[in-house]
């Protein structure tokens, strides 16, 4: 897994945000969810700041944001409820994809790639020779919408969530498997584009955009042909 001063630097500014933000009226305590929470972001940002966090993190020393993060402990903070998303889950979603997963985030340089990979996947099923499924077939439309929207810049990865606006991803792409892997490319294309608009992580590859271009050639030379 990687473990770059990208990701160092990312894991400094999600705590702080956080902590600056949303938690900045609370003291650091062990009696509130809000103040367990400073602590453990506290600690990961110093660990970072002194260059002294290998990721991926032990799970055992992330437990307080894992904990807070899964039962929604902080999400009240937010200021309205259509922020919650914005304001506290996102970043504590990074957080998490860094730490306890190691990986990269998905950053808006690679957006170009994304885009290619989306081509390319909706072309897979546009071109599929067995009949596809009526969820397969909605998926066309969605990776169309997904597509759209990242080119006029109206979304921010992670959107964490596959509904309500993309039921038919929902049903193809399911714990990490997905019912076109037998199509060709179809298990790897569908993983890294679900992977990267709803977790908001790239491939452990994908170290830098010229990095991300040698690994979408084929899939652009694909797109170019038909």
């Amino acid at each position: 897994m990687p473990n770059t001063e990208e990701q160092r630097l990312d894991v400094i500014e999600n705590c702080t945000i956080l902590i600056d933000g949303i938690l900045k009226p609370f003291e650091q305590t062990d009696d509130t969810p809000e103040g367990r929470m400073i602590t453990q972001l506290k600690w990961l940002k110093e660990r970072a700041e002194n260059h002294d966090l290998p990721l991926p993190v032990d799970k055992g020393k992330l437990a307080s944001l894992l904990y807070i993060y899964t039962n929604g402990n902080i999400t009240h903070l937010a200021s309205s409820e259509d922020k919650i998303r914005e304001e506290v889950e996102i970043h504590m979603k990074r957080i998490i994809k860094l730490c306890h997963k190691g990986k990269l985030l998905y950053k808006n340089i690679f957006r170009p790639y994304l885009l290619v990979l989306i081509d390319a996947l909706a072309k897979l099923l546009k071109s599929a020779t067995r009949p596809l499924s009526e969820y397969e077939q909605g998926m066309i439309g969605e990776l169309e919408t997904l597509k759209q929207r990242l080119e006029e810049n109206c979304m921010e990865p992670p959107l964490m969530s596959y509904l309500p606006d993309y039921p038919n991803f929902n049903e193809v792409f399911v714990f990490f498997e997905s019912t076109i892997d037998d199509l060709p490319n179809g298990k790897i294309l569908c993983e890294t584009v679900a992977n990267l608009i709803f977790e908001g992580i790239r491939p452990d590859n994908w170290l830098t955009p010229e990095d991300a271009d040698k690994e979408t050639q084929q899939y652009m030379e694909v797109n170019r042909s038909t």
